[in-house]
């Protein structure tokens, strides 16, 4: 009964472990590029200082879509690196993500910490109390490193897109190490220009 139980168990975890592969394979090839957003963020930061209202509004209104969608993104390949170190069982953290290793849950920590939506919060917050309605020179700067940095990202991503899926699914462990080690640079850059711009250390 032991061992059958074993085989069972054994059976159960290769099957979630190809649905898991299968999944980051999905997610990796159908991934949204970050340049809209590097677009939109680069335009506010460009914008005239008599520009009207309106048009800044709008403008920080779809940066902040945007950069909700690409946030929760980077979320999901973190979740879905799960690379099964010593057969770990998955753990719940927060908002019920399952992460088996310390370097995903660390990764995790730091992609919370990089969401480009913050900054975005607290400048739509900041220009519409402000009665002067103009962008500072602190932030436009912010909005320059931001998209510059998204520009970077999305060479990245791309080139996990570019992969052939075949070939990502049977070497899915290398491919999830990967993703998160070329991840980390990118997030830690953001995490430090997020940072830099709210006073956060």
């Amino acid at each position: 009964m032991e061992n059958q139980s074993s085989a069972k168990y054994n059976d159960l975890y290769s099957l979630y472990q190809q649905k898991n592969d299968s999944a980051f394979v999905y997610l990796v090839k159908h991934a949204s590029k970050t340049i809209p957003l590097a677009d939109t963020l680069m335009a506010l930061s460009e914008s005239k200082e008599n520009e009207d209202p309106a048009k800044i509004r709008q403008l920080i209104d779809k940066a902040k879509i945007l950069a909700e969608e690409i946030d929760e993104q980077l979320l999901t390949f973190i979740e879905f690196s799960d690379i099964y170190t010593n057969n770990a069982v998955p753990k719940h953290f927060i908002n019920n993500t399952a992460l088996t290793t310390d370097e995903q849950y660390n990764m995790f920590i730091l992609a919370r910490e990089a969401r480009i939506w913050w900054p975005l919060y607290d400048i739509s917050r900041s220009y519409w109390k402000s009665k002067a309605k103009v962008i500072d020179s602190k932030t436009r700067k912010t909005l320059r490193l931001l998209a510059t940095e998204l520009y970077e990202l999305n060479k990245t991503i791309t080139s996990f897109k570019d992969e052939d899926a075949a070939h990502m699914f049977y070497l899915a462990d290398n491919y999830k190490a990967l993703m998160l080690g070329k991840l980390k640079p990118h997030l830690e850059r953001l995490k430090k220009i997020i940072f830099d711009f709210s006073g956060r250390k």
